[in-house]
Protein backbone atom coordinates (compact mmCIF):
# COMPACT_ATOMS: atom_id res chain seq x y z
CA UNK A 1 0.00 0.00 0.00
CA UNK A 2 3.01 2.31 0.05
CA UNK A 3 2.64 3.13 -3.64
CA UNK A 4 -0.93 4.48 -3.44
CA UNK A 5 0.36 8.03 -4.02
CA UNK A 6 2.01 6.97 -7.28
CA UNK A 7 -1.14 5.13 -8.34
CA UNK A 8 -3.23 8.19 -7.53
CA UNK A 9 -0.86 10.37 -9.57
CA UNK A 10 -1.19 8.01 -12.54
CA UNK A 11 -5.00 8.13 -12.27
CA UNK A 12 -4.91 11.93 -12.15
CA UNK A 13 -2.68 12.00 -15.24
CA UNK A 14 -5.03 9.64 -17.09
CA UNK A 15 -8.01 11.78 -16.16
CA UNK A 16 -6.25 14.93 -17.34
CA UNK A 17 -5.45 13.34 -20.72
CA UNK A 18 -9.03 12.13 -21.10
CA UNK A 19 -10.31 15.61 -20.31
CA UNK A 20 -8.00 17.12 -22.93
CA UNK A 21 -9.16 14.56 -25.49
CA UNK A 22 -12.80 15.38 -24.79
CA UNK A 23 -12.11 19.10 -25.15
CA UNK A 24 -10.41 18.54 -28.51
CA UNK A 25 -13.31 16.39 -29.68
CA UNK A 26 -15.93 18.95 -28.70
CA UNK A 27 -14.07 21.98 -30.02
CA UNK A 28 -13.42 20.28 -33.36
CA UNK A 29 -16.88 18.72 -33.71
CA UNK A 30 -18.87 20.16 -36.63
CA UNK A 31 -21.94 20.51 -34.42
CA UNK A 32 -21.05 21.07 -30.76
CA UNK A 33 -24.70 21.92 -30.13
CA UNK A 34 -25.61 18.31 -30.90
CA UNK A 35 -23.00 17.13 -28.39
CA UNK A 36 -24.43 19.48 -25.76
CA UNK A 37 -27.95 18.25 -26.46
CA UNK A 38 -26.91 14.62 -26.02
CA UNK A 39 -24.97 15.49 -22.86
CA UNK A 40 -28.01 17.17 -21.35
CA UNK A 41 -30.04 14.01 -21.98
CA UNK A 42 -27.75 12.21 -19.57
CA UNK A 43 -28.04 12.75 -15.88
CA UNK A 44 -24.98 12.79 -13.68
CA UNK A 45 -26.64 10.55 -11.10
CA UNK A 46 -27.37 7.98 -13.81
CA UNK A 47 -23.73 8.05 -14.85
CA UNK A 48 -22.56 7.62 -11.25
CA UNK A 49 -24.97 4.73 -10.70
CA UNK A 50 -23.55 2.94 -13.77
CA UNK A 51 -20.24 2.32 -12.02
CA UNK A 52 -19.94 -0.67 -9.71
CA UNK A 53 -18.70 0.99 -6.61
CA UNK A 54 -18.86 -0.45 -3.11
CA UNK A 55 -22.25 0.15 -1.53
CA UNK A 56 -20.95 2.61 1.08
CA UNK A 57 -19.20 4.74 -1.58
CA UNK A 58 -22.03 4.69 -4.11
CA UNK A 59 -24.50 6.04 -1.61
CA UNK A 60 -22.22 8.65 -0.16
CA UNK A 61 -23.06 12.27 -0.72
CA UNK A 62 -19.37 12.92 -1.30
CA UNK A 63 -19.39 10.95 -4.57
CA UNK A 64 -22.67 12.49 -5.71
CA UNK A 65 -21.35 15.98 -5.02
CA UNK A 66 -18.17 15.32 -7.00
CA UNK A 67 -20.03 13.77 -9.93
CA UNK A 68 -22.42 16.74 -10.00
CA UNK A 69 -19.56 19.24 -9.88
CA UNK A 70 -17.66 17.49 -12.67
CA UNK A 71 -20.84 17.24 -14.75
CA UNK A 72 -21.49 20.96 -14.30
CA UNK A 73 -17.90 21.75 -15.32
CA UNK A 74 -18.26 19.64 -18.44
CA UNK A 75 -21.62 21.25 -19.27
CA UNK A 76 -19.97 24.67 -19.04
CA UNK A 77 -17.21 23.44 -21.37
CA UNK A 78 -19.81 22.27 -23.88
CA UNK A 79 -21.72 25.57 -23.69
CA UNK A 80 -18.43 27.39 -24.31
CA UNK A 81 -17.77 25.24 -27.38
CA UNK A 82 -21.28 25.91 -28.72
CA UNK A 83 -20.84 29.65 -28.18
CA UNK A 84 -17.45 29.69 -29.92
CA UNK A 85 -18.85 27.68 -32.82
CA UNK A 86 -21.82 30.05 -33.18
CA UNK A 87 -19.51 33.07 -33.07
CA UNK A 88 -17.25 31.55 -35.76
CA UNK A 89 -20.24 30.74 -37.94
CA UNK A 90 -21.57 34.28 -37.47
CA UNK A 91 -18.20 35.79 -38.36
CA UNK A 92 -17.95 33.61 -41.45
CA UNK A 93 -21.48 34.51 -42.52
CA UNK A 94 -20.92 38.23 -42.04
CA UNK A 95 -17.58 37.97 -43.86
CA UNK A 96 -19.25 36.22 -46.78
CA UNK A 97 -22.00 38.85 -46.87
CA UNK A 98 -19.39 41.59 -47.02
CA UNK A 99 -17.52 40.12 -50.00
CA UNK A 100 -20.32 40.37 -52.57
CA UNK A 101 -21.18 43.89 -51.41
CA UNK A 102 -17.60 45.09 -51.92
CA UNK A 103 -17.42 43.40 -55.33
CA UNK A 104 -20.67 45.02 -56.48
CA UNK A 105 -19.28 48.47 -55.57
CA UNK A 106 -16.16 47.92 -57.68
Amino acid sequence: MDNWREELAVLKAQLAVQHMALRVMVHSHPSPGAVLEEWRKLRADTVAAAYSLPFDVRTSEWLSDHVQALAEDWTAELVDAVTRHANRQGALASGLDAVPASKSNA
